[in-house]
């Protein structure tokens, strides 16, 4: 799915565990809504791009769907010899997933070594439902890298159940949560999900590993917008243990406002990656949650930011 080619579409793989429609989503169905349909050629000002929806795991489309695609119609734009630097987004409204998604793409800059591009999703009135901005620029290798930060410790990902393993069969935990993913997400600890699980003194922040169900193709929008879309399921969790809920309880929900990302190198989950988040803020309703992805080696490669509404269960 490199840039400036021709697009040739895909049939979703069936899902083996039946659950694809009912709250589980397959890798393969993922790489699907990854293929984007030009309606215009790409080297336009302004180009359109076609793209599927999934409907779990609610009555609105899923934040890390959005990323994913609107980096990859970015990226369809962009020179091909530059990767993703940086997400900026935002989430206006909610996007219904009853019909496709037309995404705009609009050349704001071009540079030699960086580009920056807006991809916007728009309602049926033209008005904004969400926008991002990305910035793409060449990989300069001959410069030095640097870091100060390192992974947390904890158990290693062999050593965890998936998520869905942990709550397979347990009516209080939403389909989407409790059914097979697109990738093995394994938090390190108990997710506060149910009131039993918020802990009265727990560690700051959630640890989750993540690996692909299967090695990726060797894309680098692909690989980028997996990332993406994986950033978005668990960042601003960590809201109701520091308040002492619970996720899943009646009344609590997530609405996300704005999401960041920040790509140091270049992620490939067919590996083992490690997402370390926290929420260093909750006031009037709204939460600040920050992470960091390192791989199987402990090199930081994605930084990652979200704000969003979080309202606790009712007590």
């Amino acid at each position: 799915m490199s840039p400036n080619t021709s697009y040739t579409p895909r049939t979703p793989a069936p899902d083996p565990s039946g659950t694809a429609g009912s709250g589980g989503v397959t890798l393969e169905e993922v790489l699907a809504l990854l293929e984007l349909r030009p309606l215009e050629p790409s080297g336009a000002h302004l180009t359109r791009w076609r793209g599927g929806t999934q409907h779990p795991p609610a009555d609105r489309l899923f934040g890390g769907l959005l990323l994913a695609q609107a980096i990859v119609a970015a990226g369809h734009t962009a020179a091909g010899d530059q990767r993703v630097l940086s997400v900026q987004a935002d989430f206006v409204r909610g996007v219904p997933t009853e019909q496709d998604l037309v995404w705009e793409v609009e050349r704001v800059s071009d540079a030699v070594s960086m580009s920056t591009r807006r991809s916007t999703l728009r309602d049926g009135r033209g008005r904004e439902l969400f926008t991002a901005t990305t910035r793409w620029a060449t990989t300069r290798g001959d410069l030095p890298s640097y870091s100060a930060l390192a992974p947390r410790r904890v158990a290693g990902p062999e050593e965890l159940p998936d998520l869905w393993e942990r709550f397979a069969g347990d009516e209080r935990i939403p389909a989407w949560w409790s059914e097979p993913r697109p990738v093995h997400f394994r938090p390190a600890s108990t997710p506060p999900f149910l009131a039993e699980h918020v802990e009265q003194d727990p560690e700051p922040g959630q640890t989750v590993w993540i690996r692909a169900t299967s090695p990726l193709p060797d894309d680098h929008l692909v690989r980028a917008a997996l990332v993406a879309y994986v950033s978005d399921m668990s960042i601003i969790e960590d809201a109701f243990r520091v308040l002492g809920s619970a996720r899943h309880e009646p009344g609590g929900r997530i609405l996300s406002l704005t999401h960041s990302l920040t790509f140091h190198r270049r992620p490939d989950l067919s590996s083992w990656h490690q997402f370390d988040a926290r929420v260093g803020s909750v006031s009037h309703g709204k939460a600040l949650g920050t992470g960091e992805i390192f791989d199987e080696r402990g090199s930081h490669l994605v930084s990652a930011s979200q704000i969003a509404l979080v309202r606790t269960p009712d007590v």
